[in-house]
């Protein structure tokens, strides 16, 4: 005869909010008010750090789609990049998760490829429902969205939008102030071929900081190139035969670029040519030489545009414009021009 074995049932406890709030030493309905955004106001700022360091002890996730049916909304926002494939994007989301994560919210990334159209078609579908708001990576907001929409802009400005961006012109200063202090006075630019705030504050610093040296910018090597590694390499074959001793790249992967091209022209950084980048992404250390570069919190970006979004939503009042800092890492690509 054979015997069947019972079958186990898992004893797996199911984290609610009723643990939460007994953890946290609340109510119930603090810990919902505390994860539907509605806590400003009407529960302290102490007891909503509280009840959010009991829920990540106890790995508790909020039911997004319970409480978008209770409460009429999604618990979702919206983050539009122009280009997913830059690394510096999957940061940003990294940075807007944590903190969504820490309000109850979820994050959906768009990619508009850099394509006017493709955006327009992206916001309408996400107009039909899915998301609360939107964080807007150089992405402009249609006028369909009007002043009751919650939205957040990064690395661009508009009258009646929070928005939050780096120190750009600030950044770029310190850059070419660096190669200026080495001795260098033969100082290209490869910029970005991009038209976006961030890029014109760095040309505009670029022109100043090199005006003050006592140098023309205008007869100084400057070449345009989309931000990829292959485009950044032709490019700066152009840069390179008008000899500059020195080149400031607009960002980490145009930074990338130039190293191929002063390799297959046998110029060896920083002895032959001192080269700084833009970001300070994670291969910036590993490549040879290390490269200098003005580094950018794209993490911190993401996690202020979601708690300017945060403070739209529960009416809190907060600066127009948040300025995040841009630093200069001087590594091994930066040095001394030859005599």
């Amino acid at each position: 005869m054979v015997a069947f074995r019972p079958i186990e049932r898992s004893t797996t406890h199911h984290v609610t909010s009723v643990d939460v709030a007994r953890r946290a030493g609340v109510s119930q309905s603090t810990v919902s008010l505390v994860f539907s955004g509605k806590g400003p106001g009407r529960v302290s700022e102490a007891t909503q750090e509280r009840v959010r360091r009991c829920a990540r002890e106890l790995g508790y996730r909020p039911n997004v789609a319970a409480q978008a049916l209770r409460l009429g909304h999604s618990r979702a926002v919206a983050l539009l990049v122009p280009d997913v494939t830059n690394p510096f994007f999957s940061r940003v989301l990294r940075g807007a998760q944590r903190a969504a994560q820490e309000a109850g919210y979820t994050v959906a990334l768009v990619d508009t490829a850099n394509d006017r159209r493709w955006e327009e078609q992206s916001f309408e579908a996400l107009r039909a429902g899915p998301v609360d708001g939107y964080l807007l990576f150089e992405v402009s907001a249609p006028e369909a969205l009007g002043p009751d929409q919650q939205v957040v802009l990064m690395e661009a400005e508009a009258p009646g939008r929070p928005s939050v961006r780096f120190d750009a012109e600030g950044g770029a200063a310190a850059a070419f102030a660096h190669l200026i202090e080495l001795g260098h006075h033969r100082i290209g630019h490869l910029a970005a071929a991009f038209d976006a705030p961030t890029f014109h504050l760095r040309e505009a610093a670029r022109v100043r900081v090199l005006s003050e040296a006592g140098l023309d910018p205008d007869t100084l090597p400057r070449a345009l190139t989309p931000i990829t590694i292959d485009d950044a390499r032709d490019a700066a074959f152009g840069l390179l035969d008008q000899r500059p001793t020195a080149v400031l790249c607009d960002d980490d992967i145009i930074a990338a670029g130039l190293y191929l091209a002063a390799r297959e022209r046998r110029l060896r950084i920083p002895r032959d040519l001192s080269v700084i980048g833009f970001d300070d992404m994670d291969f910036a250390r590993v490549l040879e030489p290390p490269l200098t570069t003005v580094a950018l919190d794209a993490e911190l970006l993401g996690a202020t545009a979601f708690e300017l979004f945060e403070a739209q939503v529960s009416g809190r009042r907060k600066r127009a414009t948040t300025i995040l800092p841009a630093e200069l890492v001087v590594r091994g690509s930066t040095a001394a021009p030859r005599a």
